[in-house]
Order: structure tokens, then sequence, then C-alpha cells
């Protein structure tokens, strides 16, 4: 059975409800204690004062989860760092060993390795970690809860307060009408193979708010764009010709920063200084099983430095999701595939990657 974890894409609504009546069960008590002290410490460790410039109410997830009824998503619950913290807890609570174990409706078969859509990649390491019962459980889960904030928050520390783009190329924009979307710093684009979509950021070039890359490859048509706001509208509208063809769909993300991509490059820094002056660093040879989650793509366990390279995979590398699926499916041959989500995307495009491919493999979702 092979392990898959999805990344960001559905983090408020449904994600958050699922978070709320996990909170209310008692037995996950011990667990939401240890990893809401982890989103403490990752503010602790990134500078509280620091962290306000971009998240001036701090991430108030108890509170977000212990909300009365069922309330509205909080504006603050849809930024970047809140959706990955929300996103990982959800992942971590379902694959707690114990009663409800997401492993017990799969017929007691045990895991031989797991995959992880660019965030989910953290998820997918954790499963293949030496934990032993649910109490040391929730404390390694703690752990990670930490290390997960801690790297969001350090890439929003880098990333520079984007200036307002200039005035043409907003009326330019605004011209496109409403059905263009709102601005932001990742685009999925579905239509272009990757070679015309690379031909069309060649002609793009540098410019105001720097380069445009190909931050995620998910299928031969799918891609999600990534770099600064202003360097995607000026791509937009240079190629509207390609992006406007009859199949082809160009919608902005709701991301606040430029995920997989070089712009985030600075943050490394941090986050290896982080991982090794507040935690011990995991070698692949301490993991349990195959973890497939770069863009090489490779198995973790040959990797020196585990947490630092899921980091900058996630952080300032493009992923190319359909050579992960086929390296995971070609050396582990498993016979399930089981989906923890929470989304629905990353389970669509494996799916669609095990047709494509002709593997006997099952797909079943939690």
């Amino acid at each position: 059975m092979l392990l898959h974890f999805g990344g960001l894409g559905d983090p408020g609504g449904p994600l958050l409800d699922r978070l709320r009546a996990l909170f209310r069960q008692p037995q996950n008590a011990r667990f939401f204690a240890s990893a809401l002290a982890g989103v403490e410490t990752a503010f602790e460790i990134a500078g509280r004062a620091e962290c306000a410039r971009f998240l001036p109410g701090g991430l108030p997830v108890r509170d977000w989860l212990a909300a009365p009824g069922d309330p509205p998503v909080p504006a603050a619950a849809r930024g970047s760092v809140a959706e990955g913290v929300l996103l990982h807890l959800y992942q971590l609570c379902v694959l707690q060993p114990g009663p409800g174990s997401p492993l017990a409706p799969a017929g007691g078969l045990r895991p031989v390795g797991a995959v992880g859509h660019s965030l989910g990649s953290y998820a997918a390491v954790f499963s293949a970690l030496p934990v032993a019962g649910r109490r040391g459980y929730a404390e390694a889960a703690g752990r990670s809860v930490a290390q997960v904030t801690v790297a969001l928050l350090r890439c929003h520390q880098v990333v520079p307060a984007a200036p307002r783009p200039d005035g043409e190329l907003l009326r330019r924009h605004a011209a496109l009408g409403p059905g263009a979307g709102v601005p932001a710093a990742m685009a999925a684009v579905v239509g272009p193979r990757r070679p015309v979509l690379e031909e069309a950021v060649r002609r793009s070039g540098d410019g105001p708010g720097g380069r445009v890359g190909i931050g995620l490859v998910n299928s031969p048509t799918f891609h999600v764009l990534t770099g600064a706001t202003e360097a995607l509208m000026r791509l937009r509208l240079a190629e509207a010709e390609l992006f406007e063809r009859p199949g082809a769909r160009w919608t902005y993300l709701g991301a606040t920063a430029p995920f997989h991509s070089p712009a985030l490059t600075p943050a490394m820094a941090l986050i290896g200084r982080d991982v090794d002056h507040h935690w011990q660093p995991v070698k692949g040879d301490g993991l349990t099983m195959p973890v497939y989650g770069t863009g090489t793509p490779a198995n973790l366990q040959s990797s020196p430095h585990v947490l630092y390279e899921v980091a900058e995979q996630q952080m300032c590398r493009p992923f190319d999701w359909p050579a992960v699926v086929d390296a995971a499916l070609a050396e582990l041959d498993p016979d399930l595939v089981l989906d923890l989500g929470p989304g629905v995307s990353a389970a669509a495009l494996t799916r669609s990657r095990l047709r494509e491919s002709g593997s006997a493999a099952r797909f079943t979702s939690l």
C-alpha cells in the first residue's frame, strides 16, 4: 500500500469543518494539545514581532477549531501560512495509530512507501518516521507542526512587500474582465503543454517583479506558474492569445508567497538554521520506508538532511508530480494507493496517472 498525501487546494470551508469535528473528539485531545503548542513554538522561533508584519493577528488556530456552532471561515485562515498549517494538522491527525486509523479499512495492509504533493511531502515524511504509541505520536506531531509552521513563516519573512503594479498594467489587466480573477503570486494554467508554456515564459523575460517560472507540473496540460504578481500579470497580458484558446484556463491561486520559486531561496538559510538549532535533523536512513516527494524524483531515504531537502523542494524548486508518482509505482509496485487527502486535486491527478501508466493498483480516498 502506498500512502498518498495531497497539497494545498481546499483549505477553507470543508477542511476547517473536518478539523473542528476531529478537535471535538476526546481521543484527539493529546494530539491537538501537542500540535497547537507546535504552532506557538514556531512563532517564538521566527519572532512574533517580525511575523506581525504579514500576520498581524497571529494564527489563533485553537480559537478557529473551538468556535461553537458552524461559523464561517475567518479571513485570516485563508492565507498560505494558515492553509499550510491546517493541511498538516489534518493529515497528521487522521494518520494517528489506534482506533480510527485509516490503515484499518485498508484490510490490514502495511504501507510500503509514501508520496506527497507539494506541501503534502511533509506528511509523507512524517508517515515514515519511527514513532511508537499515541503519546509518542502526539509529541512527534507537535515537532512536525512546528517545523512546517516555521518554514512557512520564514518564506513570508523573505518575500519583500509587493509594490502596487503601475496604473497602466492595472488598467490593461482589468480590461480582461472579472473572469480574469484577482492577481496573485501563483496561477494554475490548463491547456498549453510544457514546451509551449516554457517558450511563453521565456518570451516574457525579466521585468518589474522579476521572471515567471513553472513551479509545478501536475500533468502534461496542467501547470502552476509562480513568481511576483506583477510578472504574472505581464505574462497573462502578453500571451493572451495562448491563454484564451478554447480549452485553456488561467486561474490565479490564493497563495500569499511564490512557492516553488527561486524567489524564496533566501528562506532556506533560515529554515536550515531553525532545524539544526531546535530539532534533531532527520537523516534519510532513519526513515522506515521510501518517501517520494522531490522533483528529481528521488527516494528521500538517501537524503543526508530530509527536512532541509523537503523544505527546499516546497519553497524554491520546481515540482513534477507525474514523475514522482511514476517513480513510486515503478519502484514499489503497490497493490493499493490510499489517499489521505484532504483535497481532490492531487487525487484526481494521480487517478489519471494510474490509468495512463496501466498500473493495476487500486486507488481509494478516505
